[in-house]
C-alpha cells in the first residue's frame, strides 16, 4: 500500500465520521445530545471502523500474497519455476511422483527442491524413502 493510498483511506474515514456526526446531530431532538444518540454514535463508529479494518485486512493480505508470489517467481530459475508450479498445481505431491511427471534425474530434482525449500517456497516432509512436498502457507490460497 502506497503512502498516497493510506492518506486516501484516512481522508475517507474522516469524511465518513464527519457525515455521521452531522446525521446524528440532526436526528437528535432539540439539537442536543441525549444518551441514546451517544450510544447510537458509538455503535455507528464501531461498525464503520470495524468494517474498514476488515476490508483493509483482507485487501492487504491479498496484496501481500500476490507481491510475495511475484517476487518469488522472479528469483527462480526456469527449472525451479517448473518444479514449483507443479507443486502448486498438486498442492501436495511425493518427490518420486514429481520426478516421474517432470522426467528429471533424481539428483537434479533433489537440488531444485533443496533450493526451493531454502528459499521458503515449499515444505519438505520425510515420508518413508521419499519426501512429501507442499507449498508454504504464503503460496496457498
Amino acid at each position: 500500500m502506497s503512502l498516497r493510498e493510506a492518506f486516501g483511506i484516512i481522508a475517507l474515514v474522516v469524511i465518513l465520521q464527519f457525515c455521521l456526526s452531522i446525521l446524528i446531530y440532526v436526528l437528535s431532538p432539540h439539537g442536543g445530545f441525549q444518551l441514546w444518540s451517544v450510544i447510537l454514535a458509538i455503535l455507528i463508529m464501531v461498525g464503520v471502523s470495524g468494517s474498514i479494518a476488515i476490508i483493509l485486512t483482507f485487501s492487504f493480505k491479498r496484496y501481500a500474497t500476490e507481491r510475495t508470489m511475484r517476487m518469488m517467481m522472479m528469483t527462480l530459475s526456469e527449472d525451479e519455476r517448473t518444479v514449483f508450479e507443479e507443486i502448486l498445481r498438486c498442492r501436495e505431491i511425493r518427490q518420486d511422483e514429481l520426478r516421474r511427471r517432470l522426467d528429471m534425474s533424481k539428483s537434479k530434482l533433489s537440488a531444485l527442491i533443496n533450493n526451493l525449500e531454502r528459499k521458503g517456497a515449499i515444505l519438505k516432509l520425510r515420508y518413508h524413502k521419499t519426501n512429501i512436498l507442499r507449498p508454504t502457507k504464503e503460496f496457498t490460497t
